[in-house]
């Protein structure tokens, strides 16, 4: 048994090689262990700048360190094997100056690495490699990265530190907390359950983020992860939904983005994986998140950090470890003539349970000052992490050179867990690799496939009257932020500005085409007299005051229609008080009279009312939906 501050680890290593895995594993589930121990004990606020390896949290936190290793594995092993997680084509391809990684699990990413490439399907990796050979890696990966897929080049621990990216994520710390503004209350739990009644909105994927959501669910949370129709991961699928439920929601269907509103907002904690400005394009930018759940718990995990010129970019793990050195690392010290990777995937692993200590600890922050906050982790933070580890242990241990090795034991014939029936037919579930005294962490809800379940609140279902969950479709009297619009306050002003645009840009197209086709002189006062400029800017103005205020007690027919007259009225008032203000007449009805006149005459009205009504109902806006469906829902009012 081996001590660290507040935690005791049992069993000796069995992940090693160029790094101190085993070690590095315990070391994260520790971390969770006192986060937890603190939040059981309701020891007060914990420090904004505490480590993930904080000291001072009493009780006994123990580490299984044989379980760590086998979790950051596989937590759940179905007994007849699953098909491999991996593409045929993503590996490792000699280019002409290196190594470079290409992953292409995701068809998309598989796709734009063919294309870069220049090879046809069905494509084998030997048409892959031929093609690789002929690229230099930094082109070829930032030809692959600018077209949307994901590709690294193999760099040294030396070359990682002096590229830009490297000199960001150094700057980094491993949790980055911003505390934000109090909330609702969350539920107090229990101190053997201490997350019971914690809703969590899971919106993560392979293979960090649900590591994280799976740890909460270990605690008590109410889980609900949340998939676009077309995702799918099967070969990971058992391993990463233990514990939580699964449903899938459409964000380009006003009804489903209405739906994770709803759900969102009677949220506790928000993990999230995607990248910066994709939640943007989902309606829930940082601005509605403040609006709809004011003091959340969120949490968020990405590749290289929310710094420097690769902050955002595409990444998992095993193009990190190409990245930041650990593959070339480990191919020196195993003296191989390939890119060597870790032994399992300990970045996204690690990240997971790091973040769950982050949450533990903004939950206890929160119940303690009522505070909401941002937690930002990476895989890239994470493996300098490891980094650091590695050369902390070696320098203890004397002179070494890169090709150290950490010894392992041979890994139990055998693991402690218990035999359960899945949808993928039996599996074996391991044993939780941590325990706090006083406790309990374990789960019964078994893993299932994706989209397996309604968007509903696990504790909804249990607890509530069927009347508490449906709810009126317009937003309930009185309980600002409990209906939800499907269309955020961010994107109305694009629509309502575009919408704009393209009504004054067509106006003046149409009346310079109706001119010339009469044989007169071009006509473009449309777009040469200021006042129908003016005139432009009221109608996206009044399109987005009287959406914003429609769309919430009304359905969409009657919404569209009041928009677009609102519009419309906006621009007949301000382009004619704008024209008689221009040749110094006084403001007064015939004013208005000529530009609806005008408007009418022209075909510009027609267009003042068809554009922005078309442009709303694309996919960028409240996308497909019928006009007897509403835009707000008042849902899962705990109140």
């Amino acid at each position: 048994m081996t001590e660290t501050p507040a935690v005791a680890v049992t069993g000796t290593p069995t992940l090693g090689g160029a790094y101190p895995v085993s070690v590095f594993a315990a070391q994260a589930v520790g971390a969770v262990g006192l986060a937890l121990a603190r939040l059981a004990e309701g020891s007060g606020h914990p420090a904004v700048e505490e480590s993930a390896h904080a000291e001072g949290a009493s009780g006994s936190v123990v580490v299984d360190g044989p379980l760590a290793d086998a979790w950051f594995s596989a937590a759940v092993r179905p007994v007849q094997p699953l098909a491999s997680p991996w593409d045929a084509i993503a590996g490792d391809y000699r280019t002409a100056d290196g190594w470079i990684r290409l992953h292409t699990n995701a068809p998309h990413h598989r796709a734009v690495a063919l294309r870069v490439l220049g090879v046809p399907e069905p494509a084998d990796r030997a048409a892959v490699a031929a093609a690789v050979e002929r690229w230099t890696g930094d082109v070829l990966e930032t030809e692959v990265v600018i077209a949307g897929g994901c590709a690294a080049v193999m760099r040294s621990v030396e070359q990682w530190s002096r590229h830009p990216q490297g000199i960001a994520v150094a700057a980094e710390p491993l949790v980055a907390v911003d505390v934000r503004e109090a909330g609702r209350p969350l539920p107090a739990g229990v101190a053997e359950r201490p997350l019971a009644g914690v809703r969590v909105l899971d919106l993560t994927r392979v293979l960090a983020g649900p590591v994280a959501t799976r740890v909460l669910a270990l605690l008590g949370a109410d889980v609900l992860r949340v998939d676009p129709p077309s995702w799918n991961e099967p070969s990971v699928a058992p391993d990463m939904t233990l514990g939580k439920r699964c449903t899938r929601l459409d964000t380009d269907d006003v009804e489903d983005r209405a739906e994770l509103l709803a759900l969102l907002a009677e949220a506790d904690v928000l993990v999230h994986g995607y990248r910066p400005g994709a939640l943007d394009s989902m309606g829930l930018d940082a601005a509605t998140l403040r609006r709809v759940r004011p003091g959340l718990v969120e949490v968020q995990i990405d590749a290289y950090g929310y710094s420097g010129p690769w902050a955002g970019r595409r990444g998992f793990d095993s193009l990190v470890q190409m990245s930041s050195g650990i593959a070339h690392r480990g191919m020196l010290q195993a003296a191989a003539e390939t890119p060597v990777p870790l032994p399992v995937q300990a970045l996204d692993h690690a990240t997971g349970w790091f973040a769950a200590a982050a949450a533990l600890r903004a939950v206890a922050r929160a119940r303690h000052t009522g505070a909401g906050s941002l937690s930002r982790l990476s895989l890239a933070r994470t493996a300098l992490e490891l980094e650091s580890l590695r050369d902390a242990m070696l320098t203890s241990q004397g002179p070494s050179t890169d090709a150290t090795a950490f010894a392992t034991s041979p890994a139990p014939p055998t693991l402690p867990g218990r035999t359960i029936e899945t949808f993928w037919g039996e599996a074996l579930v391991l044993d939780p690799p941590l325990s706090v005294a006083g406790v309990r962490i374990e789960t019964f809800v078994a893993p299932r496939p994706l989209g397996s379940d309604e968007p509903e609140w696990q504790s909804d279902l249990d607890e509530a009257p069927p009347a508490r969950r449906t709810g009126p479709t317009g937003p309930a009297a009185g309980s600002p932020g409990r209906a939800v619009a499907a269309l955020g306050a961010g994107r109305t002003l694009v629509w309502a500005f575009l919408s704009a645009a393209l009504v004054w840009g067509l106006q003046g197209a149409v009346g310079l085409l109706g001119s010339l086709a009469l044989g007169g002189a071009p006509q473009l006062y449309f777009w040469t007299q200021p006042e129908w400029l003016a005139g432009a800017a009221a109608q996206a103005a009044g399109l987005a005051g009287a959406w914003y205020a429609a769309s919430r007690v009304v359905t969409v027919a009657p919404a569209v229609a009041i928009t677009t007259l609102a519009g419309y009225a906006a621009s007949v008032l301000v382009t004619g008080a704008a024209g008689a203000l221009r040749v110094g007449e006084p403001i007064a009805g015939e004013s208005f009279a000529t530009v609806l006149v005008v408007s009418l005459s022209t075909g510009a009205a027609l267009i003042a009312f068809l554009v922005p009504g078309l442009l709303l109902f694309t996919r960028w806006f409240v996308g497909r939906v019928s006009g007897d469906q509403s835009l707000a829902r008042a849902k899962y009012s705990r109140s």
